[in-house]
């Protein structure tokens, strides 16, 4: 699929809001249907950006759905899991995370990567296995729980 580059202005302070509506609508959880919003399945219109939380929290007896999910991920996605699996609870911004997967346009190309991810999470009935929050004001971050990074590990390790 080609991809296009769309610069868009977006308040500062609404900028980790952006994110997760963006990466909301990239994972198919929320549809515009000639100008109208659609919501997926499950999810209200004041949820606000979609991950699955409705969903059950990655735990240890999840890993076969955990291999599941690694074997669909693209090359980009599995350097940008493996850095996060090997530095469990460690908050890393979006634009380093691109820098050290080496996927580029920065925190918004870690925002594209992690598009199917979510789609693969959902599919397999789970939330996002990564977490993500605004570290500075003006960036997310992202990181993994232990007990998530281990599951991934795993997968990452057996295949």
């Amino acid at each position: 699929m080609a991809m296009v580059n769309v610069p868009v202005m977006v308040p500062e302070d609404r900028l980790s809001d952006f994110y997760s509506m963006y990466a909301a609508w990239l994972n198919g959880a929320v549809h515009v249907i000639a100008g109208n919003l659609e919501v997926a399945q499950g999810m209200s219109e004041t949820s606000g950006a979609v991950s699955g939380s409705d969903l059950p929290h990655w735990t240890a007896a999840d890993g076969d759905l955990a291999r599941e999910v690694w074997s669909k991920l693209s090359q980009p996605a599995k350097r940008l899991v493996s850095i996060l699996v090997d530095s469990p609870d460690e908050h890393v911004g979006g634009d380093e995370l691109a820098e050290r997967a080496g996927i580029p346009n920065g925190r918004q190309g870690v925002a594209g990567a992690l598009g199917w991810p979510g789609r693969y999470c959902l599919a397999v009935g789970r939330e996002y296995f990564w977490s993500w929050e605004d570290l500075d004001g003006s960036a997310p971050g992202y990181w993994l729980t232990p007990e998530v990074a281990e599951l991934f590990r795993a997968a990452r390790d057996e295949s």
